[in-house]
């Protein structure tokens, strides 16, 4: 035991000679608006709670309550002045602790990498500016379902040096499934390899670049000691199915039962209990209940029982690294179902966050000359709209797991007014800013159209759509050799019928069904022809289980890229995909996420596994030649690719809520919502000739593939205006923001690298020359000089996120 450890274990009150401790880390989850709003949830859980929470912290001196966001902290602060003093106090003395700085606990799956920095970083500003100093090392996220593998990356960009989670794939959670529980973990998942292979619950988490993390995994549920002074079954909203259960045998036999559990899968002679069901407030005298167990029982049991924080057991863990394995881990899928749930609130969120990134990067960096800051209503514009757009990273918010009402009294018009004051704002520049038009298309594509079929010429691909196909592509060729690209119906609509729910689809629980029903290539269907401004538009109006679908096609001589949409509205417990039969060989899919990029199996415990992407997915074939399938989707999204080769998405889904066996419901998904509105769903493929993601550049294609300056020529293309801004010397790094300092001064660039390895770039500002520069981490704290020449700033990118402040 180093003096470190000691150190701690001292302030903790742990005896040297125990060789085994029990650390109950506290906390109560919070949901901004799941089953409930925001205002909601404040009136009749949170107030309450955290009056308790502060006279328990007051009434126990050695007592610790954790925190594991600040979105409801924050309104206690705004409308409990008189309590301002004591929390404050409180959380600078670290009894009142903080699991991480998120304004929410972010889902890392389905937002913008930029939307989560932002969601911690917003934080850490919040708690600055008040006079509250803590800057926590561990990020908690007790309620995800499941996490980016990339999540190592973003973290170790905001500066935090571990994690702690909960829901992995193919681990038993109670009441969501009627399979038993030995059932559990499933064969192949992460959990089985934690729970079986391994048998540990600490590990050290590497994503694709390198990062790493000490991840900590909640094994039994975040909640798993809350029963500890109750008999029963839980205690949720403050209610307690059970009742109160405070003997001194009875908190005995609750501590050995949880080190039952715990044991077997430690590596070091720290256990972790979590007590933190949603919105349950403080056990009545904690610090006096495990006092008592320790006077009675650790001479017997040699078991230490003692309240901490669970950033406390991470430090005291991390002695024992070496103990540890390294792991590049994938946690997913836990479930595919939200991966497409409420489609319009995932593409709301992207194009909200996109607009917002767009604006700081044509703002940030003052004109020649000049010192000042941005338009002041501007700037109040474009933060209140940040701040608006970052709740909805929460885990029940952009996955699309809240109720209707819930959605449509708050977070639906939450997304509104951030919208309305981006746009507000973005007119404001447009008017103010030149930018320079798309380029031209030149000659449009070679085309027929007769007799329901549509064939199409470019330098690239020979292409036909048949009507009797239901408006399918039923050839697909390469242009310079004839080689077919296709092995059926391409770009065809499939319709399942789906058992799932919000979270889940049908297959994924014992019970439920995923099964297809139709497709469109069975039906004919109307196909039309247009040409305008170099671009061929192909409209298909066909119908599916007797509703009305259009499928739109672009082709542009120009480009291997073709552009699609589809518009329509899925029937009740339908999920709708589109499918494309390829004649690939590929077993792969590589695709974006939060954080990086991956490339994941096909098959995972699910048949069809169904991946999440946030803007592209490709299918490589390593064999013949090396060509491969980019599909640029309007995301994120999520897809699969099929034992045939076929590349597979979902573009819309309406299922309300999850049934077993037909009538059964699922206790733990108790949100219900229906969507059975017209959606729009943008996406592009491109058949790559040779090559892997790195090679054809596939990170920076979405973007270009989905523009309106793909196929509108002449069209202002503030993008091209807003990348010139701050630029780096090389082309597998991209400026993926470029925002005014929220701490200290000057201008944050924040660059994505998906290079191979380590490389440096020059960072240089259009505008002005760089006077200085720093690497800080994405909650703006410096980390160190860079050298400047020639007016540009000499940045090392060793990882997927790097953060430089510039000095002009």
């Amino acid at each position: 035991m180093n003096a470190d450890e000691s150190a701690l274990r001292a302030r903790l009150g742990i005896p040297t000679d125990a060789e085994s401790v029990l650390i109950f880390g506290e906390s109560s989850h919070w949901d901004p608006n799941w089953l409930f709003t925001s205002e909601e949830y404040y009136g009749r859980r949170i107030e309450r709670i955290l009056d308790e929470v502060i006279a328990a912290l007051v009434a126990e001196p050695r007592r610790i309550f954790s925190v594991e966001a600040l979105f409801f902290l924050r309104r206690y602060w705004e409308r409990r002045p008189d309590q301002r003093e004591i929390l404050r106090q409180l959380v600078n003395d670290g009894r009142l602790r903080l699991t991480g700085t998120g304004i929410t606990t972010p889902d890392t799956v389905l937002p913008d990498t930029e939307l989560i920095l932002r969601d911690y970083l917003d934080g850490q500003e919040w708690l600055r500016t008040r006079r509250m100093t803590p800057e926590p090392r561990l990020a908690y996220l007790p309620d995800d379902f499941g996490h980016s593998p990339a999540l190592p990356s973003m973290l170790r960009a905001l500066g935090f040096d571990h994690a702690a989670i909960t829901r992995i794939d193919g681990m038993y959670f109670v009441a969501t499934d009627y399979r038993r529980r030995k059932a559990f973990p499933l064969p192949g998942s992460s959990a089985e390899l934690l729970e079986r292979d391994l048998r540990t619950v600490d590990f050290v988490w590497r994503a694709p670049d390198g990062a790493e993390v000490l991840c900590h995994w909640n094994a039994f549920t975040y909640f798993q000691g809350d029963m500890l002074a109750h008999v029963g079954v839980i205690r949720w909203m403050g209610v307690v199915f059970g009742m109160s259960w405070r003997t001194r045998r009875h908190i005995a036999r609750r501590v050995r039962a949880f080190v039952r559990q715990l044991r077997p899968l430690a590596r070091t002679p720290y256990l972790f209990c979590p007590m933190g069901c949603d919105f349950n407030g403080p056990i009545h005298g904690l610090v006096g209940l495990l006092d008592r167990y320790n006077r009675t029982h650790y001479q017997e049991t040699g078991v230490w029982a003692v309240n901490a924080g669970m950033d406390d057991y991470m430090t005291l863990v991390d002695h024992y690294r070496p103990r540890l394995p390294t792991l590049t881990f994938d946690p997913n899928p836990y479930w595919m179902g939200f991966y497409a749930s409420r489609p319009d609130i995932k593409v709301r969120c992207n194009r909200i966050g996109r607009k917002l990134v767009l604006l700081e990067k044509l703002t940030a960096v003052p004109a020649p000359g000049s010192t000042d800051s941005p338009d002041p209503e501007l700037r109040r514009e474009i933060g209140a709209a940040w701040d608006l757009l970052i709740v909805s990273n929460h885990h029940d918010f952009v996955t699309g797991t809240a109720p209707d009402r819930v959605w449509h009294a708050e977070q639906g018009p939450w997304l509104t007014e951030a919208e309305g004051l981006a746009d507000s704002a973005l007119a404001r520049v447009r008017a103010t800013r030149q930018a320079p038009p798309a380029p031209s298309h030149g000659e449009p594509p070679q085309w027929t159209l007769a007799d329901g079929r549509v064939e199409v010429t470019t330098r690239y691909y020979k292409v036909v759509l048949s009507a009797a196909a239901g408006g399918c592509i039923t050839v697909l060729d390469r242009a310079e050799d004839g080689r077919s690209l296709i092995s059926g119906p391409a770009n065809d609509l499939v319709a399942y019928r789906d058992s799932g729910g919000l979270w889940r689809m049908g297959h994924e629980y014992r019970g439920g069904v995923l099964r297809e029903v139709a497709c469109a290539s069975r039906q004919p269907a109307t196909v039309r022809a247009i040409e305008e401004d170099g671009v061929l538009q192909v409209r298909v109006d066909s119908r599916l289980e007797g509703r009305p679908f259009v499928r739109f096609l672009w082709f542009r001589d120009d480009s291997p890229i073709i552009r699609l949409r589809i518009v329509g509205a899925a029937a009740r417990r339908r999920t709708i995909t589109c499918r494309f039969p390829t004649t690939l060989v590929a077993d792969r899919l590589t695709m974006d996420v939060p954080g990086g990029v991956v490339e994941r199996p096909a098959h995972k415990l699910y048949s069809p596994t169904f991946w999440p992407a946030r803007n592209f997915v490709f299918a490589h074939d390593h064999g013949r030649g090396g060509r491969g399938m980019a599909a640029f989707l309007g995301g994120p999204a999520c897809a699969t690719l099929r034992e045939n080769g076929a590349l597979e998405w979902v573009a819309l889904r309406n299922v309300p809520r999850e049934r077993a066996f037909l009538v059964l419901p699922l206790l733990a998904h108790p949100a219900s919502g229906t969507d059975p509105d017209e959606h729009t769903f943008d996406y592009a493929v491109w058949f790559t000739r040779a090559g892997d993601v790195l090679d054809n550049k596939l990170p920076i294609q979405p973007r270009q593939a989905l523009g309106t300056a793909w196929f509108a020529p002449a069209t202002p293309d503030l993008d091209a205006a807003a990348d010139a801004v701050v630029t780096c010397d090389r082309d597998d790094v991209r400026v993926a923001a470029v925002k005014p300092a929220d701490r200290g001064a000057g201008v944050i660039v924040r660059l994505g690298g998906f290079g191979r390895g380590s490389v440096v770039v020059r960072v240089r500002c259009a505008a002005r020359p760089v006077r200085a520069a720093r690497l800080c981490d994405a909650r703006e704290r410096d980390l160190s000089e860079l050298r400047v020449e020639d007016g540009a700033a000499v940045v090392p990118v060793d990882g997927a996120i790097v953060s430089v402040r510039l000095l002009f």
